[in-house]
Formats: structure tokens, sequence, C-alpha cells
């Protein structure tokens, strides 16, 4: 039991594009919040560091955490050179749209069949990919997702001997982007709801003549005719045999009960007629599609049932680039899970949602991170704070042992009490070898104290699951959590330390 992703088509990078792919992929891996982990054990202290994702030119990759959802699953990796992505359990929530996304980057730059699935169901929403075009700059439509019949037919095919219903309109509804349902109306969505209800609620007088649904139903009533002629129990072989013949033979077929039902074969796709035959003869249609598919005719000429205007607005829709999505936007949780079981303490209170505040290690003074105003405010006061330390401090002759032993005692003791608080492995490192600079000894005296004023806020991690994944974010994210880690991202990030700390 659990979630799985997956792409249900063959990951097929062609071999020009791997490169670009594989920075695509580690673009969204790396803001996504997936990391690995370096374990240390120093001075007594087991501990472990975060490494956001590298990649490096024709290299692999594992990761089992999300920094946003505080988090670990069962692995995940990339293999640059193979352009191969993986996956194992991906829970449900900012591990999971990682995941996801990436299995959209594979939909959206593979020409052939293949879309993000989760659990078996084909995943329904754009958003993925105003994700991967806010991210990467790139221009991708869902266009992809309204070639329905040769979608829905691959999609049923696969599914035919392990599901009673091989294809569900739900299923159909999952290919579509709902902001573009309009668009997806045609020919090949009658046929596919034609295959899923039947045709029972095609009646003359409903019918407007010259439309498909009238040319479906002189079908239907071509059919009917015959299998009224021919009781034998094998009349449906001279269907089958029909529908196997070019356009030439159909049109001068000379079987006078046969001639209605050709004359409709040069108008209508084969699958109408053998869609028709099943429900008249009781039969499963994607049983019978899958033997006969390969051999039927594919040479009608449809009627032009659409307007050009029609068509136009379509087709305008359906190459239409989807709108970037911001990141924090991208990431935020709202599920069923996402507070369920908020403690008493925290009723009443504002839900937490990641912002870009959550964010600091990826900001690069571009519009991805947007400072806010009150977070400006805060980290414009610690550094305030960081400068009376460092006055403080001024003078006094640091010992480098001494410095990671108290370094390390503290981060155990904060992740202790909080929970889930990793440094960065970059800052950790960078730390160690500045332990004699002033700069670096106020900021550990700063988190200390960031510590100490918050534990009456991050005491409701008490109240967390072992599971975090059913535990309410007001209680895994709280403000007290969210401050350490917060200025901890900005120690890890040069830039934006530099920007407001001086060092």
């Amino acid at each position: 039991m659990g979630t799985f992703g997956a792409y249900t088509g063959k990951k097929i990078i062609p071999e020009g594009k791997k490169e670009e792919f594989a920075k695509w992929v580690a673009k969204l891996l790396n803001y996504g919040g997936m990391m690995q982990f370096e374990q240390i054990s120093m001075y007594g202290h087991d501990m472990a560091l975060l490494k956001p994702i590298e990649l490096y030119p024709g290299g692999k990759v594992e990761f089992c955490f999300n920094y946003f959802e505080d988090d670990a699953w069962e692995s995940a990796g990339f293999n640059a050179d193979m352009g191969y992505f993986y996956s194992n359990k991906i829970g449900e929530a900012e591990f999971n749209d990682v995941v996801t996304a990436v299995h959209f980057l594979y939909e959206v730059c593979n020409e052939n069949y293949g879309f993000a699935d989760i659990n078996g169901d084909v995943v329904n929403g754009s958003g993925y990919v105003g994700w991967i075009n806010h991210l990467l700059g790139t221009t991708f439509s869902m266009k992809k997702r309204y070639s329905l019949w040769d979608n829905a037919e691959r999609f049923a095919l696969e599914r035919v001997e392990d599901y009673e219903d091989p294809l569900t309109s739900d299923d159909v509804m999952d290919f579509i982007p709902p902001e573009g349902r309009y668009a997806a109306g045609g020919t090949e969505f009658s046929d596919l709801m034609y295959i899923i209800n039947g045709t029972k609620t095609l009646i003359i007088d409903d019918i407007v003549p010259g439309t498909y649904p009238d040319d479906i139903y002189q079908c239907k009533k071509a059919l009917e005719v015959f299998f009224e002629k021919d009781k034998d129990e094998k009349a449906a072989d001279k269907v089958w045999e029909l529908i196997k013949l070019d356009r030439d033979a159909r049109k001068d077929i000379q079987d006078a009960d046969l001639a209605d039902i050709a004359q409709m074969s040069l108008i209508l796709p084969a699958r109408v007629i053998v869609y028709l035959t099943a429900e008249l003869k009781e039969l499963k249609f994607w049983e019978l599609w899958k033997d006969i598919h390969k051999y039927v005719y594919h040479d009608c000429i449809m009627k032009k049932y659409a307007s050009d205007e029609l068509e136009q607005e379509r087709r305008k829709v359906i190459e239409m680039p989807v709108a970037p999505v911001r990141t924090s936007e991208f990431l935020r949780q709202d599920g069923y899970f996402a507070f369920y079981n908020t403690p008493e303490e925290l009723k009443g209170k504002p839900n937490y949602y990641i912002s870009d505040d959550d964010r600091l290690y990826w900001w690069d003074g571009s519009d991805e991170v947007r400072i806010s105003e009150h977070m400006d405010k805060w980290l414009k006061e610690l550094a305030r704070q960081h400068k009376e330390l460092q006055a403080k401090l001024s003078g006094e002759e640091g010992n480098q042992n001494d410095f990671l032993s108290v370094f390390l005692s503290l981060l155990v003791e904060i992740d202790s009490y909080y929970k889930r608080i990793y440094p960065f492995q970059s800052m950790f490192y960078e730390f160690l070898q500045n332990s004699g600079r002033d700069e670096y000894r106020a900021a550990l005296e700063l988190l200390r104290k960031i510590s100490e004023d918050n534990k009456e806020n991050g005491k409701i991690i008490e109240k967390a699951s072992i599971n975090w994944c059913i535990t309410s974010r007001n209680v895994t994210q709280n403000i007290g959590r969210l401050k350490l880690k917060r200025y901890l991202s900005v120690m890890a990030n040069k830039d934006l330390r530099k920007k407001y700390f001086g060092f």
C-alpha cells in the first residue's frame, strides 16, 4: 500500500536532448526542495547535513528527503546519461508534487504516448506544466492531452486484462485539462462517451440532421437492420470482415445486406462500427478492439462537423502555453491531511502555507524568491542583534575545537527540541573553517538566542505524530521551527547573508 508515481510510456529522450533534459530535471529537483543527507559523527554526536540536489553532466543522483515537507520517502533518483528517472513511494505532499512534475517533463518532452500517473491514474493538472514553464522559462502546452482517441485507446488496451472497465468517463476526463475541456469536444470525445455509456440517448427526435450524432444514429440503424435479417450467431463476423477491407472494396461491396454499413464506413472510423456492434450484440468493446484494431481500415473521409471558427478557437486553446505557476504556489499544500487533527491550542490561528519566506536558501536576487516586508524587517533585526553579539566577542580568542563542540551540541539540542532541523552541508563546513572569526561566532550565538526565544512556540511539536505526513502542518511548520529553518537557510545562502549580515 502507499502512493506511487510513474510515467505510463517509455522514458525515451533523444540523444541530442539528454544534456538539456538532465539540467531541467536537476533544476526541478533542486528548487522543489529535494535533498540528500551526509551523515556525520563528531564528539559523540550523530547528525545529518542537508545536501541540495547537484547533478554533474552524465552523472547520477539519489534522494529521499524533501526540505519543505520535512519528511523522507523511499529513494528516488535520476541517471543523466540514460535520461532515466525513477521513484518508489512518494507520499501525498511536496515530494509527490516534484516527482510528478518530473514525470510531466517527460510527457511534454516526449512526442510518443506517455503520461504522468499516480497509482495507475493519469494525473490531471496543468499546474505541473505551469511550474515547469515558470522555472525553466519554457512555453510547453497541454497539446498532447487532446489526442483523445490515441491516448484513451492505448490506456484502455493496456488495462483490458486487468480491469472490468478498462476505461471510464473519469479516465477520459483525466486526460483533459479542466480549463480546456471546451476545446476537447468533438468526434473523438463523442466516440469515447458512446463506448462508455452506450448510444441509448440517441433519439431521432433530438438529433440535428447532418451532425455527428446523426451519422452515428444512421450507422446504428443500418447495423440493427442487418442483424434483424441475419440471425446467425456469426453474423458479427461478416461485419468484422467488412471493416478489414480497403476503401475501394467497401465502396463496391456486393452484399446487399451490408451495403448501408459499408457506405457508412466511408465516412465513419472503424471503431464506430465496432462499438455499435458491441452494444447491439452485448459484447465488450475493448476486448473486441484489442483483437481487431490492427486490421481495420483507416481510410475513411470524415465530414467536417465543426465550423472553421470553432476549430480555430479549439486549436488556440489546445496549443496555448500553460501560464507560469510560481514555486510557492505550486508547492502549496491544502490536501486532506494538511491540517488534519490540528490541536486545540492552534485552533483559530491561520493555517500554514509555504511562502517565499521559506525559500530563502534559493534567493539569488531575481524574482524567483521574493522577500516579504515582514521577512525583511525580521532579518534586519537579526542583523542588528548579530552586530551587537559580534561587538561583544571582538577581541576574544576563539578556539576551533571549542567552537566545533559548541556548534555540534547546539545543533543537536535544537534538533532534539524542535525536531528535524538540519543544517546545510555547505554552511556547516564553512562555519567550521571560519571558527576563529567573530562574525561566525556571533552567528552561532544568534542561533542559540533564536532557539531560546522560540521554545514556547516550538513546544507544540510535541503534538506531532511519528508520521508527519498525517500531522497538521500547523504543528510541524510551527513558527518556532520555521524561524530556525529560515535563519539556517540564510546562513547557508552566502549572497543573502552578505546582503543582511555583511559576511
